[in-house]
């Protein structure tokens, strides 16, 4: 009866190839936020049409060229985010958020051609996160 047992269970053991596989390194972008009345708030700005973009970085010196470069009141910082914690945040909070503006240049204007160039859409960037 034993031998009957641990032979109908060997299916529920699980192989080591799991710890095989290689890391994935974690992905991180950079946004300027602050803590508001409703929570974690992060930088993000009206574009034509009533669209929202959240700005997002794609390293730290970026990120801090853009935020010493503008004046920012209140309790504004630059900030670390992780891909899990951005898909969180834009399938939850920020939902609205229909586009994804990154490494905004300093004077850059929304009727500059060149803002198209670092606009993605919001869902395709939470695929790219998603991997």
């Amino acid at each position: 009866m034993a031998e009957a047992t641990s032979k109908d269970r060997e299916h529920l053991v699980a192989d080591d190839a799991a710890g095989d596989r290689p890391l994935r390194p974690v992905l991180l972008h950079y946004a300027i936020a602050r803590y508001g009345c409703k929570g974690l708030m992060l930088l993000h700005m009206p574009l034509k049409l009533g669209e929202e973009a959240l700005v997002l970085f794609s390293s730290w010196e970026a990120t801090e060229n853009f935020f010493l470069s503008n004046v920012f009141s209140g309790d504004w910082y630059a900030r670390e985010c992780a891909a899990g914690e951005l898909i969180s945040l834009l399938l939850g909070p920020y939902e609205c958020i229909d586009w994804i503006l990154f490494d905004p240049r300093l004077g850059m204007h929304l009727g500059d051609g060149d803002i198209q160039a670092n606009l993605v859409r919001k869902e395709r960037f939470v695929d790219y996160l998603l991997g």
